[in-house]
């Protein structure tokens, strides 16, 4: 795909439709310039733009995003694995609480854990990822070269304490979800989908009181059914 994208490039790039595109610029929540009186996107911007802005987008747009993949191994369900589900994590400085979680989880193949910790600390360092919900969606950058090869991950991790990961509101977080897909659509997709779910205060609040990994799967089956459909099961 080249740099240079219009708008309908742009509206097929991030699964969205053209008039949610144009919407985004009426409000110059979009970065973009005109080329000879016509709207053109920097693909390269939009992902440093996308990547700061993901948990932060309407509701609606997240809903739209992974609307237009459907594919089975892009539903939270099977990327969820039930030993990375509710993972305790102790307390403690960003940094050290990214290493905890990366430690704890069960990799699908075989990863550099460290190289991980450093991109998902150094995507944190850009602009936390903490929403007011109390929720932190850990990834690495859309534009670093992916660190999984041939899968896509989800893990929840739960903090032994609410923390001050530097969200935007200034309140406190205490579930993580660590997002790691193979390529940067998979990611696009997952990203809007936990970001959408987490919305929900009931899908909060079950992560929250949730005693077994087995319940936060279900949890997240049945909140991602709810809210997305037949499709995303």
């Amino acid at each position: 795909m080249p740099d240079l994208l219009t708008p309908k490039q742009l509206a097929e790039y991030l699964q969205l439709s053209q008039r949610t595109i144009y919407r985004l610029l009426d409000r110059d929540q979009i970065p973009a310039f005109k080329v000879g009186g016509q709207w053109r996107f920097r693909k390269s911007a939009v992902d440093y733009w996308l990547d700061l802005r993901m948990h932060q987008l309407e509701s609606a747009h997240l809903h739209e995003m992974q609307a237009g993949v459907d594919e089975p191994a892009l539903s939270l369900g099977a990327v969820l694995r039930e030993e990375n589900a509710l993972i305790a994590v102790p307390a403690g400085a960003v940094s050290d609480v990214v290493q905890a979680l990366v430690s704890r989880v069960t990799f699908p193949e075989r990863v550099d854990a460290d190289l991980v910790v450093q991109r998902v600390v150094e995507r944190e360092a850009l602009c936390s990822t903490a929403s007011p919900e109390g929720v932190a969606l850990l990834h690495t950058a859309r534009w670093e070269p992916r660190v999984l090869a041939a899968h896509d991950l989800l893990a929840v991790g739960r903090l032994s304490e609410p923390i001050d990961f530097g969200a935007l509101d200034g309140g406190r977080t205490d579930m993580l979800f660590l997002i790691l897909a193979r390529n940067e659509r998979d990611q696009l997709v997952l990203l809007a989908k936990v970001a959408r779910l987490c919305r929900e205060p009931v899908f909060v609040d079950g992560l929250r009181e949730a005693s077994a990994a087995a319940e936060v799967v279900a949890l997240v089956e049945a909140t991602e059914r709810r809210v997305f459909g037949s499709r995303s099961a």
